[in-house]
């Protein structure tokens, strides 16, 4: 591992506690019931799957998500606090993380992705933060915001670096999706995908080809889902208020 003793001036390391946490996940659940008709997630016997490599009896994990909206942070934060109680980090732009410096008390540190001096001292910061536990990483392996129907994913060089740092973690493939159905508020549509074991062998490019095939793969079956509005796999984990037109009905009903 490098020497991290020199931190670039523009790095925001994390910080997290237990109050902030505590306090930010209940209020980003408040404001995704409040402007979500539901929130659903399926693939679920993904999140804490059984690391099955030799004599590693702790495995960090890397969620890879994709990242198409301003929701996915508090997404991520709701299932990572409230849904699974994982002990988690984020990166996030340097200059929103110190613009919204609380981020920093739930597990987020900064990286500048137009430095590569900073970026490569944000993954190998990462790389500290997990290495050789059963903590976890959330990472947008994109880079930035893409639309969530472009024609095919590609992920950065930084998770297969990353991967490469750690020398043993699961990489877990996580797609989510909004969409606007049959309700005044739009749905949140959550899959986790199938983790990608690296036992410390793999590559980066082999890393990041991989991951961008299975990233690309989640986020296909979950538009798909959608389309046809297929919820059987899924779980509703927040339900939101009821539409207006639900509202009137049960007035009516009464």
């Amino acid at each position: 591992m490098a020497n991290l003793t020199t931190m670039p001036s523009e790095f925001v390391p994390a910080r997290p506690d237990r109050l902030s946490k505590a306090f930010w996940h209940a209020y980003f659940r408040w404001t995704i019931r409040r402007h979500f008709h539901s929130a659903i997630v399926a693939g679920e016997e993904n999140v804490h799957a059984d690391a099955v490599l030799p004599n590693r009896s702790e495995v960090p994990t890397i969620y890879a998500c994709t990242h198409a909206s301003w929701w996915d942070a508090a997404l991520t934060i709701e299932l990572s606090l409230g849904q699974y109680g994982l002990d988690a980090y984020g990166m996030m732009e340097y200059k929103q993380l110190s613009k919204y410096s609380f981020f920093s008390r739930i597990g987020m540190f900064s990286v500048v992705r137009e430095d590569s001096a900073n970026a490569l001292y944000a993954i190998r910061y990462a790389a500290q933060l997990i290495r050789g536990t059963n903590k976890s990483l959330w990472m947008f392996p994109q880079g930035q915001l893409i639309h969530q129907d472009v024609p095919t994913m590609a992920c950065e060089p930084g998770i297969g670096i990353l991967a490469g740092y750690l020398g043993a973690c699961r990489i877990v493939p996580v797609a989510l999706r909004y969409e606007h159905l049959r309700e005044q508020r739009p749905a949140c549509w959550v899959r986790f995908g199938e983790p990608l074991m690296h036992d410390g062998r793999m590559g980066v490019r082999q890393i990041v080809q991989n991951v961008s095939e299975r990233l690309q793969a989640v986020r296909d079956q979950v538009r798909n889902d959608a389309m046809y509005e297929d919820e059987s796999a899924y779980r509703v984990f927040i339900q939101g208020r009821l539409s207006m037109e639900k509202r009137f009905d049960k007035v009516m009903r009464r």
